[in-house]
């Protein structure tokens, strides 16, 4: 246990050094929690885009949509920054089309409101609610700063420091451990901030208990990913630009901000393996109250990292520690 906490007060010693660049990931990840409860918040109708040409439309709210008439077509990347959930474009013979980069189920609930104003648009399990938000919004920040913080390891990696381990009386795994405990711990700022807003009376979808198994499971995902990489490539930056940049790209194709249809079952079944996407299927479940029905979501993505941990610490006790 002695070394267990000397381990872990020299990694919070070394944050020092890096205490700018850790204030400025906190604070924008804290920034991406309070926008997903505005996003949350305004997104309670959908925002639907009518391209029609007929100078008397005028902009309306359904029960279900809130309705913008506009002569001219929109650009595409307002879908890409949700300030439509869809364009609708209503042809010479009065039918309408749909873009959306929702599922086709959106389509057709679009096409039911529009042509039957006066009906309210059904709950769908589908729907993201706050707790989904929130979660979606910080993922990618707090794998990467999960990912970044191993720079503990990193250093001690490229500085030598591991073949000492090996002689120390502290075991190779109490070392790994507590740089897992000092990563996890540097994620607390984020749980503050939803405590904050629980506090406040805002509605923030799940529970403290929930978020902070889930926060846990996402952060503990970064640490097993960063120290893969770490123990596979010998150069530290190398790793963290790998590292960043397929954090960036497959949680996006999870969904973490919004739900996507790739209309392709080679690429669903791609992003179907990513633990980001099966963290968020939990989440989803969790809002839906069939948490306990889909576990296993969560779970594969908790054995997922496991998996990445455990080879990691094989694979740098086989380089570095002699035996």
């Amino acid at each position: 246990m002695r070394s267990f906490i000397a381990v872990l007060k020299n990694d919070y010693m070394r944050t020092v050094k890096y205490i700018v660049a850790f204030i400025i990931m906190t604070a924008v990840t804290v920034g991406f929690i309070f926008l997903a409860v505005y996003m949350t918040g305004i997104q309670e109708k959908g925002r639907i885009a009518l391209v029609s040409s007929n100078s008397e439309a005028k902009s309306y709210d359904s029960k279900g949509l809130q309705v913008t008439v506009l002569r001219k077509r929109p650009p595409y990347s307002d879908l890409v920054k949700q300030k439509y959930e869809a364009i609708v474009i209503t042809g010479k013979n009065g039918q309408y089309q749909v873009q959306t980069l929702f599922s086709d189920k959106l389509k057709n609930e679009v096409l039911t409101l529009l042509q039957h104003p006066g009906m309210h648009a059904e709950k769908s399990e589908g729907n993201r609610g706050t707790g989904v938000n929130i979660l979606g919004f910080m993922m990618m920040t707090l794998i990467m700063m999960a990912f970044w913080t191993q720079f503990v390891l990193a250093d001690d990696k490229e500085n030598v420091q591991l073949p000492r381990v090996a002689v120390s009386p502290i075991r190779f795994g109490t070392y790994l451990a507590a740089h897992c405990v000092y990563s996890l711990s540097l994620l607390l700022p984020e749980f503050i901030a939803i405590t904050a807003l629980k506090l406040s009376g805002w509605n923030i979808g799940f529970s403290l208990a929930q978020y902070a198994y889930l926060m846990a499971a996402t952060g503990f995902l970064g640490i097993s990913f960063a120290m893969l990489l770490h123990s596979l490539i010998s150069k530290s930056d190398n790793a963290d630009m790998l590292g960043n940049a397929v954090t960036i790209l497959s949680t996006i194709l999870a969904g973490s901000y919004y739900s996507m249809s790739s209309k392709n079952s080679v690429m669903d079944a791609v992003v179907s393996a990513l633990p980001q996407k099966q963290i968020m299927n939990y989440a989803q479940a969790l809002q839906n109250g069939t948490g306990a029905q889909h576990f296993g979501y969560f779970l594969y993505a908790v054995l997922f990292s496991a998996a990445l941990f455990t080879v990691s610490s094989a694979v740098l006790k086989r380089k570095y520690i002699r035996t």
